[in-house]
């Protein structure tokens, strides 16, 4: 398999219960056909420390930059915390943008998501992904989706609503994927 049939989804949540965990199963379930989904457990990734990095990648860390490495396309689904993006996630990224210049989203598509049961749908999460993804690939959809107003899920899964928005985005972004990297949306 080539890294076009490759996808990685990053969670910005370890709630078992998280909307955004649940929008990755419903993206899953959407995409299964199309590509093989890597889903890395960001839980197990430690805190980005330089000394750390020098003595070489933890296990976890090499885990999730193999399975970037070998996706042509990153979703990421991000909660809001406190107006911004959640630490975990923000981790994850410090560490994927290591060795500076040539980290593992370099080349990589990537798309940016947030389900919330406000109004606003993560939007400032959203767009401090996008400041932080685009010194860090050459290839960010700069069109995020927020899902606002979801307060139920369904069996684990979005509500049908929430799926009905999910669904076209995640077209879009696989249509951007295949184009050259200096056409923007």
């Amino acid at each position: 398999m080539g890294e076009s049939d490759y996808c990685t989804i990053l969670v910005g949540s370890l709630r078992k219960g998280s909307l955004n965990r649940a929008a990755a199963r419903s993206a899953v379930r959407y995409l299964h056909n199309q590509f093989t989904i890597h889903q890395p457990d960001l839980s197990q990734i430690p805190l980005f420390n330089q000394d750390l990095e020098e003595l070489g990648d933890p296990e976890a860390v090499t885990r999730l930059k193999d399975a970037v490495d070998e996706s042509k396309l990153v979703l990421c689904f991000s909660p809001e915390y406190n107006y911004s993006t959640p630490g975990l996630l923000k981790n994850a990224i410090d560490w994927l943008s290591r060795p500076f210049r040539s980290g593992s989203l370099v080349g990589r598509s990537v798309g940016i998501a947030s389900v919330t049961p406000g109004s606003r749908g993560g939007e400032n999460a959203r767009e401090h992904l996008l400041q932080t993804f685009g010194v860090l690939t050459e290839h960010l959809y700069r069109v995020t989706l927020g899902i606002p107003g979801v307060t139920e899920l369904d069996d684990g899964f979005l509500p049908e609503h929430a799926e009905q928005l999910l669904r076209p985005w995640l077209d879009d972004v696989i249509k951007f994927s295949t184009q050259d990297p200096h056409i923007r949306p």
